[in-house]
C-alpha cells in the first residue's frame, strides 16, 4: 500500500508535466532538426558526430534529440526513466533491491524523492525541460545504472559473472560521456568499491572493465573538439587555476554555499535522525558487537555517497560556467547518503511516522507547484508552437507570453529578443511578438 501511495501519484505528476512541457530554449533547435530530418541510423550517427566535433559533446545531447521525436515517446519514456532514477537511488541507499513487502523500504524511497524534490534548485526544468532532462537527468541515470552493481557487490559478493564485463565496459563508456561534473566522483566511488572487493578477495573482472569504460568515456568527453568551441570558446580563455583565482575566495566559497543553502530544506527531515539517536542512546554491547561490521560499512557507504555529491560541486570550481542545473547530481548523491543514514537511525514507530509525514508534505507541496505551473504554461506553449509553425512566411506572428516567471519549477519565458529573433528566422517569419500577459 505504501509503495502504491508513493509511486502512482509520482508517476501521474511526471506524466502530466511531461505532457504539458512547452517547447522552449534549446528545444527549438531540436524541433527544427526533426522538421528537416527523419530519424534513422545514419541521421543519428551524423547528429552525434556533429555535436561531438562542433557543439555540446555529451551523450545526453543525442538523447535529447531522440526524445524530441514526434509521438508519445517522450511522455512514455521520460517518466519511466525518472522513476528508474529514484529506484536506483533507493538501491544505493539500502545496499540491496527494495522489497515491495517492506514499508521501511518505501519510506527510504520517499525520503530520497522528497529531499531531491525540495532541494534541487531547478527541479521543474531538470525533470521536464528536455535539454536539461536529456543532458543531466538521463546522463545521471546512466551513471547510477553503472554504479548499482558495484554497490550490490559491496554489500554481498556475488558470482563472478564474466559475461558482465562487456556490458559494463559499454555502459561505463556511455556514462563517462554524460557529464563533465560527475565523472570524477563516479570513478572514485567505483574504484573504492573495487579496492574493498580486492581486499576481501572478491575483485571481479567486470569491475575493472566498468572502470576502464567509465574512465575512457570521461576522457573522450573532456578532450572532445566540441569542448573548445562551446560558448564561443569560453573554455579556452583561461585555465582551471586561472578561473579559480579570478573567482576569488568569496566566489569559490559561494559555490559550496549555494549547495548548503539548497540542502537546508531537508534539515527538519534529517534532524529526526539526530533526535532518534539522542533518545535511544548507545546500543547494547551484544547488539553492537553483532552489528558493528555491517553498520560501520553502511555508515561509510553513506558518507562516501554524500562526499561524492560534494565532489561534484568541487568540479564546478574549474567550470567556465556555473548554474543551478549543475547542482543536480550533488543534491541527488547527498540526499541518497543522508537517506541511507536515516534508514539506520529511524528505529522507533514515532520517528518513522514523523519522517513519513514530513516526506509526504514535501512531496505534495512540490508536486502541487509543478502541476499548477505546467497546467498553465502547457496549453500556452502548444498555442505558441502552432502559430509559429503555421505562420505564413514573412509574416509577423503574435504569441502569448507566459504569465509565470522563473522559479524552481519553471525556467521562465524564453522569448527574450535574441531567442525570438532566432526562432523567427528559422521559420522564415519576419518577427515574433508577444501578447501582453493581461490579454
Amino acid at each position: 500500500m505504501w509503495w502504491v501511495l508513493l509511486i502512482v501519484p509520482l508517476w501521474v505528476v511526471l506524466v502530466l508535466c511531461t505532457y504539458w512541457e512547452p517547447v522552449m530554449g534549446d528545444g527549438w533547435g531540436h524541433v527544427g532538426w526533426h522538421r528537416d530530418n527523419s530519424v534513422g541510423l545514419y541521421a543519428i550517427y551524423d547528429f552525434g558526430r556533429e555535436i561531438y566535433l562542433n557543439e555540446n559533446p555529451r551523450l545526453g545531447q543525442l538523447l535529447t534529440m531522440l526524445i524530441y521525436t514526434r509521438g508519445p515517446y517522450h511522455v512514455i519514456a521520460t517518466p519511466l526513466v525518472e522513476l528508474g532514477v529514484f529506484a536506483m537511488l533507493t538501491v544505493l541507499a539500502l545496499g540491496r533491491w527494495p522489497s515491495l513487502r517492506r514499508a521501511d523500504d518505501a519510506l527510504v524511497a520517499a525520503i530520497i524523492t522528497a529531499t531531491i524534490a525540495s532541494c534541487t534548485p531547478q527541479i521543474g526544468p531538470m525533470l521536464f525541460y528536455r535539454p536539461f532532462t536529456g543532458n543531466y537527468t538521463f546522463g545521471l541515470a546512466l551513471n547510477l545504472l553503472w554504479l548499482v552493481p558495484y554497490r550490490l557487490e559491496l554489500t554481498e559478493p556475488r558470482p563472478r559473472r564474466l559475461w558482465l564485463a562487456l556490458p559494463m565496459l559499454v555502459l561505463g563508456l556511455a556514462a563517462g560521456l554524460s557529464n563533465e561534473h560527475t565523472g570524477f566522483a563516479f570513478v572514485a566511488m567505483g574504484a573504492l568499491a573495487a579496492v574493498v572487493a580486492f581486499r576481501r578477495g572478491g575483485l571481479r573482472v567486470w569491475m575493472i572493465a566498468g572502470l576502464v569504460g567509465l574512465g575512457a568515456g570521461y576522457w573522450l568527453l573532456l578532450t572532445a573538439p566540441g569542448q573548445h568551441l562551446r560558448y564561443g570558446g569560453l573554455a579556452d580563455q583561461a585555465t582551471i587555476l586561472e578561473r579559480i583565482a579570478d573567482r576569488g575566495i568569496a566566489g569559490n566559497l559561494r559555490v559550496f554555499g549555494f549547495l548548503a543553502l539548497a540542502m537546508m530544506w531537508a534539515v527538519p527531515l534529517y534532524a529526526l535522525g539526530v533526535i532518534e539517536r539522542w533518545r535511544s542512546g548507545p546500543p547494547e554491547p551484544t547488539e553492537a558487537a553483532e552489528d558493528s561490521v555491517i553498520a560501520r560499512r553502511e555508515r561509510w557507504v553513506c558518507a562516501v555517497l554524500a562526499l561524492a555529491g560534494v565532489g561534484c560541486a568541487l568540479t564546478l570550481l574549474g567550470s567556465p560556467k556555473i548554474g543551478p542545473r549543475l547542482y543536480f547530481a550533488s543534491v541527488v548523491l547527498i540526499a541518497t547518503g543522508l537517506a541511507g543514514w536515516l534508514a539506520m537511525r529511524l528505529r522507533s514507530a514515532w520517528s518513522r511516522r514523523a519522517a513519513a509525514v514530513l516526506a509526504a508534505g514535501m512531496l505534495i507541496f512540490v508536486a502541487a507547484r509543478l502541476i499548477i505551473v505546467h497546467r498553465v504554461v502547457g496549453p500556452l506553449g502548444a498555442l505558441r508552437r502552432e502559430r509559429i509553425e503555421h505562420g505564413p512566411p514573412g509574416s509577423v506572428v503574435t504569441v502569448p507570453a507566459y504569465p509565470v516567471g522563473p522559479s524552481r519549477y519553471f525556467l521562465g519565458d524564453d522569448f527574450a529578443a535574441p531567442r525570438r529573433e532566432a526562432v523567427a528566422a528559422d521559420y522564415g517569419l519576419k518577427a515574433i511578438e508577444l501578447e501582453s500577459t493581461e490579454r
